[in-house]
């Protein structure tokens, strides 16, 4: 498995002074999705995101493949956020 780790939303600044490190929560909160790239009968990659109905995209490459599917969960995500900004998340791959 392969993990891609993609931003989204805003990031927490503390003051100097402060011990509180907000990067070690920020990775617990990332919610991990999981893709299956596959060849399709066209020699497309279809990538298929398992936990989110209806995501799913292709590309010619396996890069374009997850550059789509990273767009579709987001779209899926800021629909279920009613228009705002998806939250962050992280994208692990298998391939068949």
């Amino acid at each position: 498995m392969s993990e891609l780790c993609v931003e989204r939303g805003a990031t927490t600044t503390c003051p100097s002074y402060s011990r509180y490190d907000p990067e070690p929560l920020k990775a617990q909160l990332r919610v991990g999705y999981r893709v299956l790239l596959e060849k399709g009968q066209d020699k497309w990659i279809v990538a298929k995101c398992k936990e989110l109905k209806g995501a799913i995209s292709q590309g010619k490459t396996k890069e374009e493949a997850l550059k789509n599917i990273v767009e579709a969960i987001s779209a899926i995500l800021e629909d279920i956020y009613e228009g705002r900004e998806a939250p962050e998340f992280s994208v692990t791959w298998e391939e068949r």
